[in-house]
């Protein structure tokens, strides 16, 4: 791999990793509002976002106010 390569890489890794932590978040917040399990908190940000064709990170950023 070259230099170029690896930063492309470690800059796609970085980036997926914070939008893991951005859905972790929305489901966190969804479980504690509405006293519900970690699935359900995950289907319903997965329809949320197919519905009003918004990601998850701004559904996050949205439910964080």
């Amino acid at each position: 791999m070259t230099t170029s390569e690896t930063d492309n890489d470690a800059e796609w890794r970085a980036q997926l990793w914070r939008k893991m932590a951005g859905h972790e978040k929305a489901k966190d917040i969804l479980m504690r509002r509405h006293d519900i399990d970690d699935r359900s908190a995950a289907s319903l940000l997965a329809l949320c976002a197919e519905q009003r064709r918004v990601e998850v990170a701004e559904i996050a950023r949205l439910l964080g106010r």
